[in-house]
């Protein structure tokens, strides 16, 4: 990675350059230097100061892995004494930020510490605006940002959302489930091929009318499992990586889901818990109280698959209803759309009426089709 001193420049087909060079590129890493640059501050410096070698400033054939990025995220937010890294007209000093980490930490669940957290935020400065945006399946969380002239605004939305995606898995212990991003920002593209949105791992829609962070509505409820100043302190001294997802391992919940994925490209549809708890070397019960921990059922997994995959079948091809029930294990029409309506709150005819011209949602089916019936 950066850290280290420079190389020759190597072919541009990313596959075959060394781990050094994928990651955050050096434009990127100029771009988040900006806000620092115009009130006067040395990047070369900075970056020292984050222990990242200076070359990397501007070159595009040089990155920063997650770790280095939160060195220099931090790194600038003590030397301006912003949390927004000199983006925005009015700072947010270091103080205030630790009083609205002390806010949300003292909440018991996810919910409660987000809208904390809005709340807090929209009292700060008129220069940030998040909101919530709720319906009965999903909780958006779009947000505002007014920046100064002459920065990457783009840059900066996808910082603010690495950070809440990152605390807030962190606060609940497990990756908070993303339904999808969307970003008013067209596909960044680096040369080394990098994709700084796959973290997410979810569905990006780019050029949308809004950013926002759209939540499981589940999640919500999922009580926070950090809750003191001493282990967000630890947290941060840990120097996180950023690019990873914010759980050492897979949750139960996410091991689960592969194991009915495979039965179901089998075409197995009612598999037992005992089976996917043998594959996951667990015992039923003890896979039943992980998953509660977690906040979820194992019957809600099975049913929840199943219904994502009807309603991508329903946007993605012309095929009856009748032959899409057939096609997700329905052997009657009734049955699947008593089930279907059980998930979705309306039938699949209304859904696929109601969803087949939105381009987000087709985008993503298409890629959920894609990914559930590949061998």
């Amino acid at each position: 990675m950066a850290e280290m001193p420079n190389m020759p420049d190597l072919a541009s087909n990313s596959s075959t350059r060394p781990e050094r060079f994928r990651g955050l590129d050096g434009g990127a890493v100029e771009s988040l230097l900006r806000g620092a640059v115009i009130k006067g501050h040395d990047p070369h410096d900075l970056l020292r100061q984050a222990a990242i070698d200076p070359s990397v400033y501007g070159n595009v054939h040089e990155a920063i892995d997650g770790r280095a990025l939160f060195r220099l995220v931090q790194q600038i937010q003590l030397a301006l004494d912003d949390a927004y890294i000199g983006f925005l007209a009015e700072r947010c000093r270091l103080a205030l930020e630790m009083e609205r980490t002390l806010s949300y930490l003292h909440c018991e669940t996810f919910g409660e510490s987000l809208r904390v957290s809005i709340r807090f935020t929209q009292a700060l400065s008129a220069d940030i605006g998040p909101q919530l945006v709720e319906d009965r399946l999903s909780v958006k969380h779009v947000c505002t940002y007014h920046t100064i002239e002459g920065v990457d605004r783009d840059i900066f939305v996808w910082l603010r959302f690495v950070w809440i995606f990152h605390l807030f898995s962190w606060l609940i212990g497990r990756p908070v489930r993303l339904r999808g991003v969307s970003v008013r920002a067209s596909r960044p593209v680096q040369a080394n091929g990098f994709d700084r949105f796959a973290l997410f791992g979810c569905p990006i829609q780019y050029d949308a009318p809004i950013d926002a962070l759209c939540y499981d509505r589940k999640d919500l409820s999922a009580r926070l499992v950090h809750g003191t100043l001493a282990e967000y302190q630890e947290h941060n001294a840990s120097n996180p990586d950023w690019f990873a997802m914010p759980s050492g391992r897979l949750t139960w919940r996410a091991q689960t889901e592969n194991v009915l994925v495979d039965f179901q490209r089998s075409e197995i549809w009612s598999t037992p818990i005992d089976a996917v708890a043998e594959r996951l070397r667990s015992e039923p019960r003890r896979l039943r109280r992980n998953l509660a921990r977690e906040g979820e059922s194992f019957q809600q997994i099975r049913t929840r698959l199943r219904g994502e995959l009807a309603a991508a079948y329903l946007l993605v091809t012309d095929l009856p209803i009748t032959m899409v029930g057939y096609r997700v294990g329905f052997s009657e029409p009734g049955s699947f759309t008593r089930n279907f309506i059980e998930w979705a709150g309306m039938t699949p005819s209304e859904y696929r009426a109601r969803y087949k011209s939105d381009h987000a949602r087709v985008t993503a089916a298409t890629m959920l089709l894609t990914e559930r019936t590949s061998a």
